[in-house]
């Protein structure tokens, strides 16, 4: 844990305007009002389209500046921390601070965050940060053309990248939460198992036919599901769980489960380990995504920067 003082620095807030239906430009003038009630130092930078908070991000951290705010959920979260991986500073160095203002905000769940913007000021306000590790998902393309992201929470392969392949281009045209879970049970249904070889660490193997594979740094996915229960943001490993095939009716036999985390015990198939370098190679198409964003398609290295920047606890 590292300690600061936060009104002896300027923080760079970075605002996704589309945030929660756009909500979050909606709900600003509150959050603007509360922080000069509690007099922290700050300029915001606006950004509502895809790669718009990396490139911000990025130029910020290239500037020298070390003091960010992502303003949204779980995917502006995601691209200010690419935006800061592949700025070339020394990412120990940055203090990042999330204000929660998406829909499923899912990373701040692992870290107990409170219920309102004003709650996280307070917290914010006593300036105390983890040393949070990042993941890196490498993918070898067909082309020979590899492609880099990094996720600070969850990276999903087969059935949670399906589900956000469905959100992303079959959308209904209601929105909120319904959208995702519809998706899901549309998933459900038409998901087929893949053939994959899963390698960790030198010590860990499996091949066969799965339903998902998740590789974790936080415990957190999809809107509140608890995906990997035992993940520990700072302990330098990632938690690696291969789920393998399953009728669905054992997956729906199983879902309340799944959002308190405990499939992970009572699925007895399941295989989970803790790594620091793990390749996933599959013959067939196998989707993967970090935080609702669907990575280039072909095999899969992941590794972990351990304690690479500092969070609000």
């Amino acid at each position: 844990m590292v300690k600061i003082t936060i009104e002896d620095h300027c923080w760079h807030i970075i605002l996704n305007a589309n945030a929660n239906e756009k909500k979050s430009e909606q709900n600003w003038q509150e959050v603007n009002t509360l922080l000069q009630k509690q007099g922290i130092p700050y300029e915001v930078h606006h950004v509502a389209r895809p790669g718009e908070g990396i490139a911000t991000a990025k130029s910020l951290c290239e500037s020298g500046i070390r003091h960010i705010v992502a303003a949204g959920g779980d995917g502006t979260v995601n691209e200010v921390v690419n935006g800061i991986l592949v700025s070339g500073c020394d990412t120990k160095e940055v203090y990042l601070a999330v204000l929660p203002m998406g829909r499923g905000n899912d990373w701040v769940r692992t870290h107990h965050y409170p219920n309102t913007i004003e709650e996280v000021i307070q917290r914010w306000k006593e300036g105390r940060f983890l040393q949070h590790d990042v993941g890196k998902v490498t993918t070898q393309t067909p082309d020979n053309q590899p492609s880099s992201r990094y996720f600070i929470n969850i990276a999903g392969f087969g059935f949670d990248a399906d589900v956000i392949y469905d959100v992303t281009y079959h959308k209904p045209r209601f929105g909120g939460s319904a959208v995702y879970v519809l998706s899901l049970l549309k998933t459900l249904f038409s998901h087929k198992p893949t053939p994959v070889e899963v390698t960790a660490d030198g010590d860990f193997r499996f091949n066969g036919e799965v339903f998902m594979v998740i590789a974790a740094i936080c415990k957190y996915n999809g809107g509140g599901i608890c995906e990997a229960k035992y993940a520990v943001p700072d302990d330098g490993l990632i938690d690696l769980i291969v789920v393998p095939k399953l009728p669905i009716l054992k997956v729906i036999a199983h879902l309340k489960e799944m959002f308190s985390g405990d499939h992970i015990d009572t699925i007895k198939t399941i295989r989970k380990t803790l790594a620091t370098d793990i390749t996933i190679t599959s013959p067939k198409l196998l989707r993967a995504e970090t935080e609702g964003e669907l990575l280039a398609f072909g095999n899969y290295r992941i590794e972990v920067i351990p304690n690479a920047i500092n969070t609000l606890m």
